[in-house]
């Protein structure tokens, strides 16, 4: 099992849940308004200078899914560029 962080600017979050629905994921914990900043995208701070916000989901799969979704979402940063879109892999020892 492994646990999936995609962190991506807001502006494209229909595109994000798209994917997932396209791999039949229907289970996440999405936090809608975070801040960072990336090293192609920029500042996503909030405030009146950097206004754009990023989102963070995270999903648990299974190997097969994993990796499907990770394959959809290096296309997916192919096709938006520098709108950002990244995503986390880490292992998931276990699920209460």
């Amino acid at each position: 099992m492994k646990l999936v962080i995609i962190c991506y600017n807001v502006a494209i979050g229909e595109e994000v849940l798209e994917v997932l629905k396209e791999i039949g994921i229907s289970s996440y914990t999405r936090f809608k308004e975070v801040q960072g900043v990336g090293k192609l995208s920029g500042p996503h701070l909030g405030n009146h200078i950097w206004p754009a916000v990023n989102s963070v989901l995270m999903v648990a799969l299974e190997e097969d899914k994993k990796d499907k979704l990770i394959k959809r979402i290096k296309e997916l940063r192919k096709e938006l560029g520098k709108e950002g879109v990244k995503a986390f892999v880490l292992p998931v020892e276990e699920i209460t």
